[in-house]
């Protein structure tokens, strides 16, 4: 069947958005020729060449299948099957017919192949491709060919389900016994697969869909009952022929069939989408997570990207710049104090100081700081921003503002998550130029400390703003903006002077607590932590995970959503669907990232999660899901490895759902993150701390043999030294390991010491647990605590704000002073 015009429109609406999946088969590649000439083997190609490879002579036997065949070869023939596959599948790049060019030419999202060849490799050979193919072997879950140096929105993965022609032959797909064993567990890369089908519109070419193993994968998905509407995306299936019950059972899958080769809908369909993919390019570019390499973008640039955006900024949702612009975020009457803080710092009135926009959570720091940013860059100041949804690097806008003279601003929300990066920019920067500002929203809770850090070095005054509580001014603004937005709730009946006082009753409060509590008549963290336990099944869950997410100061797309998520896609989705609609999650377009509406509400929800303890099956789902689109070539410092990193730290997960429930977390997940040493170490940190230490040396020596030259791995490993040796104080060897771990530690003091005061806390304490359970003379003991009281007090002049030194050096130094007293001798002998 041809495409119709509404599929068509589609196309090419879902190819601008680079939304669009691409799955081939067998026959998308029987145009390629092998550098023998020959063209690429079909299914039925390949029997008689094996048959020919184990039983040459005999007459061939129809009825052997692909499956017999290869477990035969591979059997009897191993080393002569990689010969016969390195030389029938790899592609002559000059044998490719242009259409090739087309495929790779366009903005996929990604690419599942059922291909072991080396198509892709061979189209970038010939064609130079605008995104460099990265082929990723779905049987090892590893790269095959890692490309370091270019952004993703430069690189197309392009994943072999079921292996790639470099692989070990037997860790390829073919045999039953292979079948099994990968239908006997859920496939990462499988499960990432189905997940896309299900979430994303597909072209599939090149296959009848009749795969077990991806078919057992979507099983899991598929609906038991139809609830809501079908939100699945429209897929499209490229294939000469197609039975009627095939197209029956596809088309309830939402699969619609073409009628044609890859050729012809090359050229019929893709072609014709040219000017579409352009567009797709620039939104790949645009929101493609590597932007990390590009510099933090203009305020003027991201107010005027969506100015007429509705949002619900008045129930509680975090600021949109449409919200400034619009007026729901009404000024405040500090306003005019920051704009003239802030234009002090930069006519010099204030010399080279930096601005901090403090407060409680929930008071107006984000709106204070994007207002103050709009306005100094309608008068004609450039303004760079950077937010926890930003990826670019600060050094990055570090480069960016050494190029640009003149007047400038940079503004930093949530700028806390920067830690010790943010002090070397401000360290950098502020100091050496004038007319400049840093402007900074961040909590009070966290300002002494980066005030301290600062001070040390003297160089960088900090100008400190706290948003104060609601004046009778703001909260008249306030009350009439709700008016205005209809958004007044139970005051809406109510006299002026009844609304006044409702707020003024919440005037102490942050902002956002005045707003939902004068409005609704609830008290505010009941009526957060009500939201949740009103939710049960799918929205319950969904609602979970987008609220521990946002906590983490990050984001979920909906295909992360999904993955995490046990249940079906068709149930999921439209639990998701409601959520939105009922405003409890948000999802921005174009890009459509999924949080909370606000921070502090996911806050209060994590904290009732834990209470009803809840959170494990939210963790683990939401780490499997985060592990399964990752890959070792993926770098650190981009979101999916940021966020994956916070989720399975130890310190959080011992916090929230203690050690035994952190266990079954890295179980669950240890299949797809054993090339991870920073999973390893995470893993091996928990049992060091509240564990088994002999699980600890394990799990360290693994990630000690990944990465030594990590100051956190020779951290944590000599943590293990020290506690392995403090609780055997007698075993042979427990003195040789202090000395080790002590030696270690100290070289990562001197290297990294100013970075971390976690080295100075455990070489101090774990040096005193020594100091009280080691053997040794009185002398040597007191040798030991000098050493010690020079580390933490070194340590604390690092790290005056850190909280646990000070108590440490006191514990030492009163161990110290109980080693001088006298011993009372003992009568002398007769």
């Amino acid at each position: 069947m041809p495409l119709e015009a509404h599929d068509l429109s589609r196309l090419r609406s879902q190819m601008s958005r680079a939304e669009i999946v691409l799955f081939t088969g067998a026959g998308f590649s029987l145009d390629a020729k092998d550098f023998d000439g020959n063209q690429l083997p079909s299914g039925e190609g390949l029997r008689r060449e094996l048959w020919d490879l184990c039983f040459g002579g005999s007459p061939f036997d129809p009825t052997a299948s692909l499956a017999d065949l290869y477990a035969a070869a591979l059997r009897l023939r191993a080393a002569d099957l990689q010969s016969l596959l390195q030389r029938r599948l790899t592609v002559d790049p000059e044998s490719l017919p242009d259409y090739y060019r087309v495929y790779f030419g366009l903005p996929w999202l990604r690419c599942y192949t059922l291909n072991i060849d080396d198509l892709e490799r061979a189209a970038d050979n010939r064609f130079r491709l605008r995104r460099v193919p990265q082929t990723i072997s779905a049987t090892t879950a590893v790269v095959v060919e890692g490309i370091s140096g270019l952004p993703p929105a430069r690189i197309l993965e392009v994943v072999h389900l079921n292996g790639f022609l470099s692989d070990p032959p037997e860790s390829l797909t073919f045999s039953e016994g292979q079948y099994a064993s990968r239908l006997a567990s859920q496939e990462p890369w499988y499960a990432r697969c189905v997940n896309d089908i299900v979430c994303r519109p597909v072209v599939f070419i090149g296959t009848p869909l009749n795969e077990s193993l991806l078919w057992q994968h979507m099983e899991l998905r598929r609906r038991r009952e139809h609830r809501g509407r079908d939100l699945r995306p429209t897929s499209i299936l490229v294939s000469p022929t197609l039975s009627l019950p095939r197209r029956e059972v596809l088309r309830d899958s939402k699969i619609e069939w073409f009628e044609g080769t890859a050729e012809t809908f090359a050229n019929e369909v893709l072609r014709s989408v040219t000017a579409d993919a352009a567009r797709g390019f620039t939104y790949i570019d645009t929101y493609s997570e590597g932007r990390m390499v590009e510099v933090p973008p203009l305020v003027s640039e991201l107010a005027a990207a969506r100015p007429d955006a509705t949002t619900e900024y008045l129930l509680g949702e975090e600021p949109q710049w449409s919200d400034i612009l619009s007026g729901r975020a009404v000024p405040r009457s500090h306003d005019e104090t920051l704009y003239n803080l802030a234009m002090d710092i930069l006519d010099g009135r204030r010399s080279n100081s930096a601005l901090a926009v403090t407060g409680t959570a929930g008071t107006g720091k984000s709106t204070g700081l994007m207002r103050l940013a709009l306005r100094l860059s309608g008068a004609g100041i450039p303004v760079l921003w950077i937010d926890r949804y930003s990826v670019v690097r600060l050094a990055r806008a570090r480069d960016r503002i050494r190029e640009m003279d003149g007047r400038l601003a940079l503004a930093i929300d949530d700028a806390d998550l920067y830690g010790w990066d943010l002090i070397r920019l401000l360290r950098d920067l502020v100091p050496r130029r004038n007319e400049f500002l840093i402007a900074m929203a961040i909590r009070s809770g966290k300002v002494d400390e980066l005030a301290s850090d600062l001070a040390a070095s003297g160089d960088v005054p900090l100008c400190e703003h706290d948003v104060p509580p609601l004046t009778d001014e703001d909260v008249d603004a306030l009350i009439a903006t709700l008016d205005r937005h209809n958004r007044l709730g139970r005051l809406k009946g109510q006299t002026h002077a009844a609304r006044r006082k409702a707020f003024r009753e919440q005037a102490g409060r942050q902002m956002l607590v005045a707003m939902i509590q004068a409005t609704s008549g609830e008290n505010f963290e009941e009526k957060a932590q009500h939201e949740l336990t009103q939710l049960n099944g799918n929205q319950r869950y969904l609602y979970s995970l987008a609220c521990l997410t946002s906590s983490l100061r990050s984001y979920l797309t909906r295909d992360e959503l999904v993955l995490a998520c046990d249940d079906p896609a068709d149930e999921a989705l439209p639990a998701l669907e409601r959520l939105v609609a009922r405003h409890l999650i948000v999802a921005e377009p174009p890009a459509y990232r999924y949080r909370a509406r606000h921070r502090v509400i996911a806050d209060l929800v994590v904290d009732k999660l834990q209470e009803l303890r809840e959170l494990k099956e939210v963790l683990i789902g939401l780490a499997w899901a985060l592990a399964a689109k990752v890959d070792p070539s993926m770098d650190r410092r981009l979101r999916l490895r940021k966020l994956l990193a916070a989720v399975y730290n130890h310190e959080f997960l011992l916090r929230l759902i203690g050690v035994m429930d952190a266990r079954a977390l890295y179980s669950e997940i240890e299949s797809v993150l054993q090339w991870d040493y920073h999973y390893w170490l995470q893993r091996g940190s928990l049992e060091v701390e509240a564990g088994d230490v002999r699980l600890a040396e394990n799990f360290l020596n693994a990630a000690y043999s990944m990465a030594p030259e990590d100051y956190r791995v020779q951290t944590a490993y000599g943590y293990m030294l020290l506690r392995k040796a403090v609780e055997s104080p007698g075993e042979i060897g427990a003195a040789k390991r202090v000395t080790k771990a002590s030696q270690m530690l100290r070289d990562v003091i001197a290297n990294w010491g100013a970075v971390s005061a976690y080295p100075f806390h455990v070489l101090g304490s774990q040096g005193l647990a020594w100091a009280h359970h080691g053997t040794g003379t009185r002398e040597e003991k007191r040798a030991l605590l000098t050493d010690l009281l020079d580390i933490v007090q070194q340590g604390l002049k690092l790290h005056p704000t850190d909280g646990g030194l000070g108590p440490l050096l006191a514990a030492i130094r009163k161990q110290y002073l109980m080693t001088a007293a006298v011993d009372v001798p003992a009568d002398p002998p007769a």
